[in-house]
């Protein structure tokens, strides 16, 4: 055989080499889907009820558009008890659609002993870790809110909040499980509500912290919006500059407002469906503040006599509250709740953040 048809074969056999491999690499990359990553975490806070603005619908419906489920499951009693209304069906599905359950733990009536009897907390804790196994969750959220009332104040109770979250931390951890929490913004509200927060010190003992910027005006104040852009914004930039990293901070947004006499105090909350359902009802023009970046609406009510006013989060300050969690490169989105939503809330959603 001549040296040139020895080459001519040498080089047959590399390309012939070389083809099937490439071909064989494209096979095999054709089998894996390609997957964009999400800019943002998406959290829906979970309630159980009975009405149609159930969380279960909406949890059934939208789960691909959800990473981490947070259900209010948890409630610990005065004595350190802790009350389970965990829901197996929910809480089946969760897990079938891939997405984390971090249960919301909130105390009852302002209890503070959980913070300041030794004894108490411990046995919280430890019910706690108990229930984590049981169920299987892959963390909690510690959404411990106290509430002023008479002449209590539970800002003298920081440091405890603060002790509380280190030692449970250390017994997360060792579960190899999530540890988050709930806060009350600083900026531009009371400090006898707020106060007892210690961003500074929270900041290294947990995995993400909850920033709950709603409810600048609420049943208590008279008509106002609910979590307007600019005091939004203020409160993220005020938790950075506190201590916690973007990628801790999910940014709370609202799917409700609230219906208040004109002018005065005494409004109650309603969810964003039930409260376009009514402007629709009574054919009132719904406004939009520049201001505030926040719907509005007033109506007349025949029953009473008066005329009532309306704030109101809908899909377009989703977007807005969105654009600035990208802004500032955080964590996510936490939305209260899921069930008070309008389909309009996931297609915002979808388009600015994506689906898994």
């Amino acid at each position: 055989m001549s040296k040139s048809r020895k080459r001519l074969i040498i080089v047959l056999l590399f390309i012939f080499v070389i083809a099937s491999f490439l071909l064989t690499g494209c096979k095999k990359a054709a089998k894996k889907p390609f997957a964009a990553k999400k800019s943002l975490n998406v959290v829906g806070f979970y309630v159980d009820t009975a009405g149609y603005d159930n969380s279960y619908s909406s949890l059934v419906r939208y789960a691909k558009n959800i990473d981490t489920l947070s259900p209010l499951w948890l409630t610990v009693q005065g004595d350190g008890t802790v009350k389970d209304s965990t829901n197996p069906k929910a809480l089946d599905f969760a897990k079938k659609n891939g997405l984390k359950v971090v249960p919301l733990v909130n105390v009852a009536d302002s209890k503070d002993s959980v913070l300041t009897d030794s004894k108490i907390k411990t046995e919280t804790m430890n019910e706690l870790i108990s229930l984590l196994k049981k169920h299987n969750f892959d963390g909690y959220n510690i959404d411990f809110e106290f509430i002023p009332h008479g002449t209590k104040n539970y800002v003298q109770d920081k440091d405890y909040l603060t002790a509380f979250i280190g030692t449970f931390r250390m017994m997360m951890k060792k579960e190899g499980k999530i540890l988050d929490i709930s806060v009350i913004p600083h900026y531009q509200v009371s400090p006898e509500i707020s106060g007892i927060y210690d961003y500074h010190k929270l900041a290294p003992l947990v995995d993400h912290v909850t920033l709950m910027t709603y409810d600048r005006h609420n049943e208590s104040s008279p008509p106002g919006p609910v979590s307007p852009a600019q005091w939004v914004e203020y409160n993220v930039k005020d938790a950075l500059n506190e201590g916690f990293k973007p990628k801790q901070i999910c940014l709370g947004v609202a799917t409700y407002g609230y219906d208040w006499p004109a002018n005065k105090t005494g409004g109650f909350s309603s969810p964003t469906k039930t409260i376009l359902q009514k402007a629709k009802m009574k054919g009132v023009n719904i406004q939009w503040s520049n201001t505030y970046h926040e719907p509005y609406y007033t109506y007349y009510d025949s029953t009473y006599g008066v005329k009532r006013q309306v704030w109101f989060e809908n899909s377009t300050t989703m977007g807005e509250k969105i654009d600035v969690a990208k802004k500032y490169g955080i964590h996510g989105i936490c939305i209260w709740r899921i069930g008070f939503e309008t389909p309009s809330f996931w297609s915002v959603i979808v388009n600015k953040i994506g689906s898994k």
